[in-house]
């Protein structure tokens, strides 16, 4: 009677058992299973602008001389002014070149009055003065004017005239020196427009061209930005920095663009390209690697790709190894292995806001680990990468 006692508990017991070890089993594999959040990759489209830093230049500087010697007696503006074209900007005593051309305008006189006599007279007796007496009177008065004008031009020398409109730089000498034809007296600069000198990529070149407009920023005005043209790239690789010269045009009506400032100068070009995006907290980083996770639906698996630059609003386009309605994993991935087993969290991942054209990102993140920040984003063609999730 024990015996069939014993049988009987064990036939119970088993069951039991069994229904214990399903359930512990069961749940080993919901315990080893990953949480993940997934992305479904779309394209955005950026317009290809170069961001170089840059110099300030003058279009047009010149250093200005007298082309006369003598003593400095007029300085007509002060140090650093603004002066126009044909401007008298200085004077050199000129006592004796005016004396000179007081006796050449009198000799002219005297030279022209004889000849009004000769020519009145031979109206009245035509046979009194003979022809070749009248050409040569003709000739005398001629040569006295012409050393008249020369004397005038002579005089000219002795003042310092703008030959644009420009700012003048500080005066070398004072009134009372002794000044000669080859002393740089001051320096006109002109201000508006001024150029910009960069230099731009043999990779930026194929989307470079003249008249494409760029805008530039100085760190004196760092809320202003100025606007301008290129109107030079340069017809060859510089040999030492393997880079091409660029230059443009910048308009400075309010004056505040000075030669020798540094500025960041951003072209524009025509030429826009599209790119997938993936946010950036989804690239692995390994050693000279960079990689993401992808979802197939069942498992996931590694897929290497290369990394354009950050965007700046938390997301970095994919120049190789992503494509439209891949889906990659953007949380959880720390964990993951190729044999991992994975589940979708219900929970969703924001979506990358919609930019307007033509305009930065609003809230721009420093630039990255991964890449320098993304030049500027002209249009968000697929309104974002929407995520998903089981």
């Amino acid at each position: 009677m024990e015996c069939k006692s014993r049988i009987l508990m064990g036939v119970l017991v088993l069951p039991m058992m069994f229904t214990t070890l399903s359930s512990l089993a069961s749940e080993s594999v919901k315990t080893s299973l990953i949480p993940i959040k997934i992305q479904n990759i779309k394209n955005r489209t950026f317009n290809q602008d170069f961001q170089e830093v840059g110099k300030i230049t003058a279009v047009d500087s010149t250093a200005l001389t007298f082309s006369a010697s003598d003593k400095l007696i007029t300085k007509c503006f002060s140090d650093g002014a603004y002066v126009h074209k044909g401007d008298v900007i200085a004077k050199l005593d000129s006592t004796q070149p005016k004396a000179e051309l007081q006796k050449a305008e009198t000799q002219y006189a005297i030279e022209r009055s004889k000849l009004h006599r000769m020519l009145a007279l031979i109206k009245k007796q035509p046979d009194a003065i003979s022809k070749q007496d009248i050409e040569n009177q003709q000739l005398q008065t001629h040569l006295v004017q012409v050393d008249v004008q020369q004397k005038k031009d002579d005089l000219l020398n002795y003042q310092l005239i703008a030959p644009f409109n420009g700012r003048l730089t500080n005066f070398k000498y004072s009134i009372g020196s002794r000044i000669s034809s080859d002393d740089v007296v001051v320096s006109l600069i002109k201000n508006d427009p001024v150029q910009v000198a960069y230099s731009i990529s043999q990779q930026e070149l194929a989307q470079a061209a003249p008249n494409q407009q760029v805008t530039i920023s100085v760190d004196a005005y760092k809320n202003k930005r100025f606007i301008g043209v290129v109107n030079y790239i340069a017809p060859e690789v510089d040999l030492q920095s393997g880079r091409i010269d660029v230059q443009a045009n910048i308009k400075n009506t309010d004056k505040l663009l000075i030669p020798g400032m540094f500025a960041k100068v951003t072209q524009h070009s025509a030429k826009n390209v599209t790119y997938p995006i993936v946010s950036q907290t989804a690239v692995i980083v390994d050693g000279d690697k960079r990689y993401v996770w992808l979802y197939d639906g069942k498992g996931v698996q590694q897929q290497p790709v290369v990394l354009g630059d950050n965007t700046n609003d938390g997301y970095v386009f994919i120049k190789q190894g992503l494509n439209v309605n891949d889906k990659v994993v953007v949380a959880g991935q720390q964990n993951l292995k190729p044999d991992s087993l994975v589940k979708l969290q219900t929970s969703t991942v924001p979506t990358t806001p919609v930019l307007p054209l033509s305009s930065p990102p609003k809230n721009p993140n420093p630039a990255s680990s991964l890449n320098k920040p993304m030049q500027k984003i002209t249009a968000s063609s697929n309104q974002g990468a929407k995520h998903e999730a089981a």
